[in-house]
């Protein structure tokens, strides 16, 4: 192990949806407390960067490929090794090096505690896999913030829930075959949908026509869609309708990216009235109530 960085520890934190009330008492704790942080300008809603501590070193790093973002994380890890603080650190407020505290100052302070924003829940499409293997050969010390994913925000924002007795027990998190690569057998939008839960689909309104003719082929062209766009902000754009209208619907409001679908009958209202858990049944007991509790 390299013995050089341990004097900083780096936090992945899961931004959440955008709003930064859904950020959870952890993540915002450190990001609170961070000295640097690394965020997608294109993905990370700006008033999450009001949260940090003034004076924090922030580093946009949208346009950049993992080769550069290493280099930079490796340039602010190494000014921790420096006794005098950071010598030499380039002026930001050009913004030329994307490098910046929240008033636009030179950073003249050694870095300890480093977080690095994803969108949603940096478990789900994401590139952490990449970093974290990066990190363990440097020697760094890191840390997991789990956040909420958009599919959880667009269910509780349009009131419905993904699970239903007796309707849909599964959840299937995915997505459809796009430039970043191909699907492992058997996890294409097509095998899947043979399973008939509810999907929540990621990142493929740039292919709704190919992933609605997939589902199609499963599920009944009236089956209930939930398309959920800009989750949480003030910008949130929520349609319900019904699988054979997804692709007229993304076409009207000129949905092409950044949205979720929900696909399932567990969406459909009609369920509620008569469709009830057992665990609160008279007649159910359990550890905490015995069998004669109904009687």
């Amino acid at each position: 192990m390299n013995n050089k960085f341990l004097k900083s520890k780096i936090y992945f934190v899961s931004a959440g949806p955008g709003d930064p009330e859904l950020l959870t008492v952890k993540a915002a704790k450190i990001l609170k407390k961070s000295d640097a942080v690394f965020y997608a300008g294109s993905l990370i809603n700006p008033l999450m960067l009001k949260i940090i501590k003034k004076g924090a070193e922030l580093i946009d790093i949208k346009s950049l490929n993992f080769e550069e973002i290493k280099t930079k994380v490796e340039n602010i890890l190494s000014l921790n090794e420096n006794k005098n603080g950071i010598e030499g650190s380039i002026s930001v407020k050009d913004g030329k090096d994307g490098r910046y505290d929240r008033d636009g100052k030179d950073i003249k302070r050694g870095v300890k505690v480093i977080s690095i924003l994803h969108a949603g829940d940096s478990s789900i499409y994401s590139a952490i896999n990449e970093q974290m293997a990066y990190l363990e050969e440097m020697g760094v010390e890191y840390e997991i913030v789990p956040g909420v994913t958009a599919a959880f925000a667009a269910s509780a924002a349009n009131k419905s829930i993904l699970t239903m007795p007796d309707v849909s027990q599964t959840v299937i998190f995915c997505r459809g075959e796009g430039r970043t690569g191909k699907m492992p057998e058997g996890q294409d939008i097509k095998s899947l949908a043979k399973h008939g839960a509810t999907m929540a689909i990621y990142l493929s309104f740039g292919l709704i026509k190919s992933v609605t003719e997939d589902l199609l082929e499963s599920y009944n062209e009236d089956t209930p869609c939930l398309i959920a766009k800009d989750v949480s902000l003030k910008s949130q754009f929520l349609i319900n309708c019904k699988l054979k209208d997804v692709i007229k619907k993304a076409e009207e409001f000129s949905i092409k990216n950044m949205a979720v679908l929900i696909v399932g009958e567990a969406l459909n209202g009609k369920y509620f009235k008569n469709n009830k858990s057992k665990l609160y049944d008279k007649n159910f007991y359990h550890g905490y109530r015995d069998s004669s509790a109904g009687l």
